[in-house]
């Protein structure tokens, strides 16, 4: 039988197609095979900049120092992880639920990610708060998902599961990479990227 894996999930973008928002929402997967590696991820990078950058209680990348979140991902490119990468060029915004949109895109990535790693315990970014949204998305997910792999979902926030933090951290970073066309953070994670697919609603 195949290893279990963990991955964790988070998106950078927002769905709507408005003006100064970016083109592209970008749906990230770290994948690890024990999570005790990204434990001491966030502390270490603290803990270098102490008394030097001004950094947030929960991370979030969008609210954080530039030079705090280059440290972060530096970090994290030293563990012996892969990530997979989702992107959406809303361009041709279908007229569906931004709900059923998100739970598309999202169902596509784990897709992805479970082509690599067919037995992965997946934790999805507590996006929204109604059981009944998340209850959507995971019978989303679970009917897009090619048949015979393992698949266990929770969704969860920073406070549940800190690990997120890291996975807000590479999303933002490819976010960069598409709507800013700035891949100066996307580098640092590059050779850690297995997959990088477009998706489709």
């Amino acid at each position: 039988m195949a290893k279990l894996y963990y991955g964790l999930l988070d998106e950078a973008g927002i769905l709507e197609k408005k003006a100064e928002t970016g083109g592209h929402f970008v749906v990230s997967v770290i994948i690890v095979g024990d999570l005790g590696e990204l434990k001491r991820v966030m502390k270490l990078a603290r803990r270098r900049v102490r008394g030097k950058i001004k950094v947030h209680k929960i991370f979030k990348a969008s609210k954080e120092n530039k030079g705090f979140i280059k440290l972060v991902l530096q970090e994290l490119s030293k563990r012996n992880i892969e990530i997979i990468v989702g992107v959406w060029n809303k361009k041709g915004k279908p007229k569906l639920d931004k709900n059923m949109i998100y739970a598309k895109l999202v169902a596509q990535t784990v897709d992805i990610a479970l082509g690599v790693h067919p037995r992965l315990s997946l934790v999805v970014h507590k996006r929204y708060t109604l059981p009944r949204v998340r209850n959507q998305i995971d019978r989303v997910i679970n009917d897009t998902v090619k048949t015979g792999e393992f698949l266990s979902i929770e969704h969860k926030s920073e406070f549940e599961q800190k690990e997120l933090e890291l996975v807000d951290a590479v999303a933002w970073a490819v976010y960069q990479k598409y709507n800013n066309k700035n891949t100066e953070f996307y580098s640092i994670i590059a050779d850690a990227i297995k997959k990088e697919n477009r998706l489709t609603t």
